[in-house]
């Protein structure tokens, strides 16, 4: 019996193998409404239905009214395709549109790390555009390298049609940019090899891989974050920096780069894996609670194809 393709995914396919190609080209204030337009057609479906639970059960129900709620939805759509947009506008980044996209705060704290000497490991999350980051640094001439599992790997028989042509789509963009990538399941020296260079390194602790997790307090729950980052800092003497993306109401992007998370010390108790991931855990909560939008999506893929490592938020 052959598989049936709804209306809603056909569209799909057309637009990702025909005017997705005009993307790039578009000016950045329209490319916004039209993601704002499409958000518009998702707002009342099966992701919102889900993006209302994981919020309820994320911050309790009625934290939120019914508009806030609703309003919160809207914003992760609309993010969510302001986020693919500008994915597949990589290939056309150079460092003057990359200005018009996003701002940095705390670059002193990038700076200082990097007179160490040692390296610098750039502690992300699913949160906002987190990529931006790559394109944001790599244009100022930071030799900046993520390690991040392999779009293509995410393909298969098993996925849509629309799955498959996006990953790939993703995977060609980042190859765009002025970043090096370090695919999950390749030799780990390229790791050591950047650290040792006094380069940056991006590593994410809610990824989707890393079987090896640390449960923290989040928001009445509790999140199950990757400590691999504290263990290659603790080789290397490299300076953990955590970072966060967030939205302006004008569609730009302000890059955070905080602090340096210290692994140990001295007063804390605790293992030095366990107390960067506590810290970061608080860090990335009180992001998450101003700007629930930002982390929605990520909890609706979690929630509607759940990695092979099990949740990332746990009772």
């Amino acid at each position: 019996m052959k598989e049936t393709i709804h209306f809603s995914e056909a569209a799909k396919v057309f637009f990702l193998y025909t005017l997705r190609y005009t993307i790039p080209y578009l000016p950045l204030k329209l490319k916004h409404s039209l993601a704002n337009s499409l958000a518009m057609l998702t707002s009342h479906g099966e992701k919102a239905v889900v993006m209302k639970s994981e919020l309820e059960l994320l911050f309790g129900k009625g934290t939120f009214t019914g508009p806030e709620m609703k309003e919160i939805i809207m914003e992760t759509l609309r993010n969510f395709r302001k986020d693919l947009f500008e994915i597949w506008s990589f290939p056309r980044l150079n460092r003057k549109k990359t200005e018009e996209l996003c701002t940095i705060a705390g670059m002193e704290h990038l700076e200082n790390a990097l007179k160490k000497g040692k390296g610098v490991i750039i502690a992300l999350c699913h949160f906002g555009s987190y990529k931006m980051i790559l394109p944001c640094l790599g244009y100022k001439g930071y030799k900046i390298t993520q390690v991040a599992a392999n779009p293509i790997d995410l393909t298969g028989k098993d996925k849509s049609m629309v799955k498959n042509k996006t990953m790939q789509i993703e995977y060609q963009c980042e190859k765009s940019l002025p970043a090096n990538f370090f695919y999950i399941g390749s030799t780990p020296r390229q790791i050591y090899r950047v650290l040792q260079n006094n380069e940056i390194l991006v590593m994410s602790l809610d990824g989707i891989l890393d079987p090896n997790r640390i449960s923290v307090p989040f928001l009445g729950r509790k999140i199950r974050l990757s400590p691999s980052l504290v263990k290659i800092a603790e080789r290397t003497k490299a300076t953990i920096l955590p970072v966060f993306t967030v939205r302006g109401k004008n569609g730009k992007h302000r890059i955070i780069i905080g602090n340096e998370i210290i692994p140990d010390d001295g007063n804390d108790k605790g293992t030095p894996e366990t107390l960067v991931v506590l810290k970061f855990g608080s860090l990335m909560e009180q992001f998450v609670k101003e700007h629930p939008s930002h982390y929605l999506w990520y909890l609706y893929k979690n929630k509607t194809e759940p990695p092979p490592i099990g949740s990332i938020i746990v009772d």
